[in-house]
């Protein structure tokens, strides 16, 4: 038994939005925590990040033998590399937001 392409279609859709939300929670909970500008993209990128090297044999482990595994482990296996592009397009911008406050510190 594999994953219909609905369901497919629908994790490449709502697992970016997921992960994007959390992500930006995540960042404006630690900024409003007072932490350090480096230290808020730390814990941003710690929090929602998921690694594919965990979740899998997890899923695989509690899932054993069961005739939906494949629909279990789909979000996982999409997960991994929508986080990677992410990632890199949130890069440029994060780098400019650490930037900033080197900065403030040398007052320039």
């Amino acid at each position: 038994m594999g994953m219909e392409m609905r369901h497919g279609i629908a994790l490449l859709t709502l697992l970016p939005i997921l992960h994007t939300s959390v992500a930006g929670l995540l960042f404006y909970i630690f900024k409003w925590c007072g932490f350090s500008r480096k230290d808020v993209i730390s814990a941003m990128f710690c929090g929602s990040q998921k690694t594919l090297a965990f979740g899998l044999p997890l899923v695989n482990t509690v899932f054993e033998g069961n005739a939906n595994l494949a629909s279990y482990c789909a979000p996982i296996m999409f997960i991994h590399p929508l986080q990677l592009i992410l990632g890199s397009l949130f890069a440029p911008v994060l780098s400019k937001y650490a930037a900033e406050e080197g900065e403030k510190e040398e007052g320039i």
